[in-house]
């Protein structure tokens, strides 16, 4: 998991955590491993979630379609 926090904060991709409790939170992120700390930055909020607390990541990876016209 910390392989695609990582990956995620590097290529700045936004990311769905779900916690121990059961909830969600979708945003961008930025990791302090050292703390075991996860800071996700949503449209309502920036939220510090400790990495023990993360159940699974999700990598919402961004795909865009562009028509070539011949």
């Amino acid at each position: 998991m910390i392989k695609d926090l990582k990956l995620a904060e590097l290529k700045n991709y936004p990311v769905c955590l779900t916690l121990i409790d059961g909830t969600k939170n979708k945003g961008v992120i930025n990791v302090l491993v050292e703390q075991q700390l996860v800071k996700i930055k949503s449209e309502i909020s920036t939220e510090w979630i400790p990495m023990d607390q993360i159940k699974h990541c999700s990598l919402l990876i961004p795909i865009s379609f562009e028509r070539q016209i011949l």
